[in-house]
């Protein structure tokens, strides 16, 4: 059976050409879809199941991304959808998510992030300001703690394969900040928005902010501080609310404290947890 007259599930095995994906797609883009050449994906799409796929639309070829896509993730591109201005889903199914595919690589380190995904965020944490999109999990204090209770368990391992003190001490920190009033106030007084929550740059494709599988209703400082954490410069139009700056900080360590932990060691560690404990305690007490 020729690639014309077959297809992919976003899983993997053949499909027919009237699998539901390809039929959304095609009608997104105006006629029958087929698809010429689908090939998978590595890099900045990050997935165990992520094609390219080469598609035929009543002889225009396009090219687009499939991706499998969890529950979280296909609810934040339906919210992303229904915000004007910003780069948008070709399709959206149960399971899936089909997007343009990007041509571009990540911007290297110490190069400025485009203004476009700067908008891109600007607009949809405008959209969704005080509101929660369906589907979509609420950082809250029980949100919080269960963040620090799943950084416990890598700085625990690291304690356990090295020894090291740098882990003792992050450990004793977590258990701190797990119910620290100044982090469950900031977060029971803080506006929420829809984020992305991970818009490192290996998730920005030129100047498109690509796998929203971790966004979170939040407030929209953590985006920034993800940014800022890896030396981009905020732009002005970029307000945060009093607190909110130094709660995203805080949370920012926390967040990637457990991919530190298991991959670059007590230094790094034992600089995350310092730079968290500096910014609670810029939080109001």
């Amino acid at each position: 059976m020729s690639a014309r007259d077959t297809t992919s599930s976003p899983t993997g095995g053949p499909r027919s050409a009237g699998d539901p994906w390809l039929v959304a797609v095609g009608r997104a883009l105006g006629g029958t879809a087929r698809v010429r050449v689908r090939s998978p994906l590595g890099g900045g799409y990050v997935s165990d199941a992520v094609e390219r796929i080469d598609l035929d639309v009543d002889g225009r070829a396009v090219a687009v991304v499939l991706k499998a896509a969890s529950p979280v993730e296909v609810a934040a591109m339906r919210a992303v959808a229904v915000v004007g201005g910003v780069p948008r889903p070709v399709a959206v199914g149960p399971d899936w998510i089909v997007t343009p595919f990007v041509d571009a690589p990540p911007p290297a380190d110490g190069r400025p992030v485009p203004d476009a995904v700067w908008d891109t965020l600007a607009r949809v944490h405008t959209h969704w300001h005080r509101q929660r999109p369906r589907g979509i999990p609420v950082v809250d204090g029980p949100w919080w703690a269960a963040l620090c209770d799943r950084t416990l368990v890598a700085v625990r391992g690291g304690l356990a394969r090295t020894g090291d003190t740098a882990f003792g001490d992050a450990e004793k920190a977590l258990r701190s900040w797990r119910d620290d009033p100044r982090i469950l106030r900031a977060l029971a007084t803080l506006p929420r928005t829809l984020c992305h929550g991970d818009p490192h740059r290996g998730n920005i494709l030129g100047d498109v902010l690509i796998d929203w599988g971790n966004a979170r209703v939040a407030p929209a400082g953590l985006d920034l501080a993800v940014l800022r954490a890896q030396g981009a410069e905020l732009p002005s139009d970029h307000p945060e609310p009093p607190g909110e700056r130094d709660w995203a900080d805080v949370h920012v360590n926390v967040q990637y404290l457990g991919f530190a932990a298991d991959h670059l060691g007590p230094e790094r560690v034992a600089e995350m947890v310092e730079l968290a404990a500096a910014a609670l305690g810029r939080l109001e007490p």
